[in-house]
């Protein structure tokens, strides 16, 4: 048996082995990940189902046996393990024991150990340290059952208390465990405050260990509220011990004073015969006429004191656990010291051995093997299944959901920063070609209108001055210029409302290629706003100061009087003598007729007006328009890269901000991928085997009856697996 049981443990393990590394993989993304508390309980399940994975795996390498042992508190569990083990495995405590499992194991080294829910174990040097953490985390875990009772009025550790501790596991040298491989698992007692339900804390051994001892004192025998309990774990192993802890000290008054052995202890087998009788029913009988149930009655308190005096007598006793290695589940019966064997004793003794032959029969048979290979691939299904549902669970479905959102968010991001790069890349300038050509145009031909009427109105204007007495200086300071300064401010006023109506539409006056405009319609870029804010620069006014012209005397012909000429005086001297040292000396109408006639005089000074209108206009005309045309689209072209560069980093800010939590589910959903990958193909491989070894085909909801081709992701990770 054996042999099989080893071939069969070690095909089992190269299925399995891969889950272990694939499910830390995706419980450590799911705790580094879950800043929002929403893979709170699936990861609750996840960390759940490894420590279940756990205990599966440990079973199929070591090969061993794994005995469950229950009972109410202070029924004898401990002591049966005592007596099992023939060795000091426990120690007795009076505070409630703590709501955990306690594996007890054969190793040539001590070793002390606590899984908490969340996966995390912790090692301790020896057992006094255990049981210091222990003591501590039984306060803690009160806190924390008290404070849930008060919300809701329930308490779960897996969601409400994940630091809570799981199971210790205490290795030790016990030759009698090595012999048998067997594994004793001690379980909180029944009913205790702390008591969680042993649906969760025997959650991994359902479909996994095929037989378990239930312990009871004959004092509880009959109450109804222990078997209600029981009832339910007929429902999880193939085969159930009832060990009825009697009490072989126990003593009866007699009427005349005496005490006299009881019932329970003259004979122990009417307890079972009366509880078959009387209290056997339902589940109970069933399972009992099934031979699933095997009823001893043993005094478990003389059975492990005989093993120990034995071994203390032998010099064999393997060593009493420091300072009390299971001082968690604290199990006692009250019975006095032995002194020495008696009848009763040999009695209890051969009881007992009948008890551990029943059990050591039962683990050798076949039956157990099929039970063996039966349960844990039973428990590979529902572990692998538990896995895929998480994978497919609506916190996954809304993880890949927001994965996906961040995703698109964060490409439409990508390209916006591709989009605003190649906005940044456009001479925008350029894009102001058309309106700056329109420009030109209108102040060329509006200053060379303004010209034309300019040089006929200055010509008046000289007529003007010579009906008056007014200097030379003052045809340019009074008459001229003044029409000069007119002139051009008009053109420049012109200019400025021309500009005004050429920036002032959406575009503010760019043309851009229709490449461009689509991108700015893709980032949604208003150039309006910028217009507006640039439209100051077309508020420059022009100086007047360039188009001040001023005439020089030695260009004005001037006409000789006779005395001029009698007197031999130069023509600088003449002109000095009649326009005055600084051309402001007043001439008189007639001398102006006289000395400075229409020819050539008046010709020279229609020549002068004419030569300098067309030296001013239209080119200062069109260099103001042109400069300010030039100052805006600079503005412009500033302004919009400045505000396309924060638009930019804006962006990359956006895309940053994502990339951290798209990186983080995308870890999860990657882990969570591979997770229901494994399983999937894990129950693929396990229903072969199942129906290889034991010819039962075992039916997996959502999953093929066997493999055909690569597993394909469930749920939300198809999603996932497609984007």
């Amino acid at each position: 048996m054996k042999t099989e049981i080893s071939k069969f443990c070690e095909a089992y393990l190269t299925v399995l082995n891969a889950l272990p590394p694939t499910m830390r993989d995706a419980t450590a993304a799911m705790e580094k990940g879950d800043a929002t508390g929403l893979l709170q309980h699936p990861l609750a399940i996840l960390n759940d189902t490894r420590a279940r994975l756990r205990s599966l795996v440990e079973k199929l390498e070591s090969q061993q046996a794994y005995l469950l042992i229950f009972g109410p508190l202070k029924s004898g569990k401990s002591t049966l393990m005592n007596a099992i083990s023939r060795s000091y495995v426990s120690e007795v405590t009076s505070l409630p024991g703590y709501p955990c499992l306690v594996y007890v194991r054969h190793s040539e080294q001590p070793h002390f150990s606590a899984t908490r829910y969340n996966g995390r174990e912790s090692v301790f040097a020896n057992g006094q340290v255990l049981k210091d953490v222990i003591a501590d985390s039984h306060i803690a875990l009160a806190a924390q059952i008290r404070e849930a009772e008060e919300r809701r009025g329930s308490f779960d550790p897996r969601h409400d208390f994940s630091e809570a501790i799981r199971r210790v596991d205490v290795k030790l040298p016990v030759p009698t465990l090595a012999e048998s491989s067997t594994v004793l698992v001690d379980t909180p007692g029944l009913y205790s405050r702390m008591n969680f339900g042993y649906d969760v804390l025997t959650r991994e051994f359902r479909d996994s260990a095929a037989c378990a001892v239930f312990v009871v004192k004959t004092d509880n025998l009959y109450l109804e509220q222990v078997f209600a309990e029981f009832n339910q774990l007929l429902g999880l192993f193939s085969r159930i011990f009832l060990v009825i802890n009697v009490d072989s000290s126990k003593r009866d008054l007699q009427p005349d004073g005496t005490l006299l052995p009881s019932a329970e202890s003259r004979n122990p087998q009417q307890i079972i015969e009366a509880f078959k009788t009387l209290s056997m029913a339902g589940p109970l009988r069933t399972a009992y006429e099934e031979k699933r149930l095997r009823i001893h009655a043993v005094d478990l308190m003389s059975a492990a004191a005989n093993y120990l005096a034995e071994n203390s007598q032998n010099g064999a006793q393997s060593g009493k656990i420091a300072n009390g290695a299971n001082a968690t589940n604290g199990d006692h019966t009250a019975h006095g010291a032995n002194g020495g064997t008696t009848p009763a004793d040999d009695s209890q003794r051969q009881a007992f051995d009948t008890f551990l032959a029943d059990l050591t029969e039962y683990l050798n048979s076949s039956d157990y093997t099929q039970e063996f290979m039966r349960d844990s691939l039973r428990q590979g299904t529902t572990l692998c299944g538990e896995m895929r549902e998480v994978c497919a669970g609506p916190e996954i479905q809304e993880l890949t959901e927001k994965h996906a959102s961040l995703t698109t968010e964060m490409a439409a991001l990508q390209e916006k920063i591709a989009t605003t790069e190649r906005l940044l890349g456009v001479d925008w300038e350029a894009t102001f070609d058309q309106a700056r050509t329109a420009n030109a145009k209108a102040i060329d031909q509006a200053a060379r209108q303004k010209a034309e009427a300019l040089v006929k109105e200055m010509t008046g204007s000289l007529e003007e001055w010579y009906g008056t007495d007014a200097s030379l200086a003052a045809l340019t300071a009074q008459h001229w210029n003044p029409l000069l300064a007119q002139a051009a401010q008009a053109l420049a006023a012109d200019t400025r409302q021309r500009l005004h109506t050429l920036f002032g539409g959406t575009l503010g006056g760019a043309e851009p290629a229709a490449a461009v405009m689509t991108d700015l319609h893709a980032i949604d870029f208003p150039l309006a706003p910028i217009a507006l804010a640039c439209t100051r620069a077309l508020d420059t006014a022009e100086p007047a100061d360039a188009y001040a012209m001023a005439i020089k005397e030695e260009h004005v012909p001037v006409k000789k009087s006779f005395a001029d000429w009698i007197l031999f005086r130069g023509i600088a001297t003449v002109r000095r003598r009649l326009f005055g040292e600084d051309l402001s000396q007043p001439i008189a109408p007639e001398i102006k007729a006289k000395r400075l006639p229409a020819e050539p005089t008046g010709a020279a000074f229609v020549e002068m007006a004419t030569a300098t209108v067309q030296e001013k206009f239209p080119e200062l005309p069109a260099r103001y328009a042109a400069n300010l045309a030039t100052a805006y689209a600079a503005q412009f072209r500033q302004a919009i890269l400045e505000r396309l560069r924060a638009q930019r980093d804006e962006f990359a800010a956006a895309h940053a901000e994502r990339q951290a939590p798209c990186d983080t589910i995308t870890a999860i959903l990657g882990a969570m991928k591979a997770l229901d990958e494994q399983s999937s193909k894990a129950v693929g491989e396990i229903i072969l085997m199942a129906q290889q070894e034991t010819g039962e085909t075992l039916e997996v909801p959502g999953h093929p009856a066997a493999l055909e081709g690569e597993p394909a992701p469930t749920g939300a990770l198809q999603e996932y697996s497609a984007a």
